[in-house]
């Protein structure tokens, strides 16, 4: 076998080796996860979204001006969603939360919200993911927390775990007085 057939695949396995690895430390300590992607819509006011909710009235998200509230984007075949329920509704008794159902059947949602306990005080339907763009929602579960007048105050990409809940969410809605 020539040295060279051998090293230069074994230099190219190294180096993809260094990257991933660098990628997967960088991951590991903090310093990229997909729950601190950048938004847009920081500090800026929520997208105007109309949807139905889930007995297909049409629901304006703005008419929840006057009150912080949190959107939570989920989905019944969602396992993270599942795992963040009970957050969720510890949560719910301090904001009101709005829930958007994720290109979801109803009957599944239905069957989830029994499931896993409904911490939602209305659940919204995007049935096609159009609502979801605007809100550039990366996947599910997503929430967002706004303040009265409707500005995004966080976005947080993943399930809300207690960690989530104390680190996070908890600084947001003790600067909103809740």
């Amino acid at each position: 076998m020539n040295r060279a057939t051998f090293i230069i695949p074994l230099f190219g396995f190294l180096v993809i080796a260094l990257i991933a690895g660098w990628a997967l430390f960088g991951m590991l300590d903090g310093q990229r996860s997909d729950n601190q992607l950048p938004s847009a819509l920081l500090n800026k006011p929520a997208p105007s979204t109309i949807l139905p909710d889930l007995d297909s009235q049409q629901i304006d998200l703005s008419q929840f001006k006057g009150h912080p509230i949190l959107v939570n984007y989920f989905a019944s075949w969602c396992a993270p969603c599942r795992a963040e329920a009970p957050a969720l509704a510890l949560l719910s008794k301090r904001i009101k939360i709005v829930g958007i159902a994720y290109k979801d059947r109803h009957e599944d949602t239905q069957k989830f919200l029994t499931e896993y306990g409904n911490p939602f005080g209305a659940v919204l339907v995007d049935k096609d993911g159009m609502a979801a763009i605007s809100w550039g929602v990366y996947g599910v579960p997503e929430t967002f927390v706004l303040d009265s007048s409707g500005t995004v105050l966080l976005r947080h990409a993943g399930p809300i775990t207690r960690k989530v809940l104390e680190q996070d969410i908890e600084e947001v809605l003790e600067d909103l007085k809740l």
